[in-house]
């Protein structure tokens, strides 16, 4: 019965530190035209950052997110998505 018990708080507690970590689109190193891909940020960030300019777009995990010109911030989920 304890065993039972420690599995399944252990299988919680992974599960739940994987909820936490936020996804954000970001930018193909590779590819500039390609800013949807999907990546798991570092539990630090805390917002999505979109930079739009003229000339490119940039996508980023951040710890801290200053809204302004062409500048986005949000928080959750891909939520970039839903911003531009």
């Amino acid at each position: 019965m304890k065993t039972l018990l420690l599995t399944t708080v252990l299988l919680l507690l992974v599960c739940s530190s994987q909820v936490l970590s936020l996804r954000c689109f970001t930018c193909d190193p590779n590819n500039a035209n390609n800013c949807k891909v999907v990546t798991e940020c570092p539990s630090s960030s805390v917002y999505c950052r979109t930079v739009v300019t003229a000339e490119s777009v940039s996508r980023s995990c951040e710890e801290m997110c200053d809204p302004g010109v062409n500048v986005y911030c949000c928080q959750g989920d891909l939520c970039e998505a839903k911003s531009t």
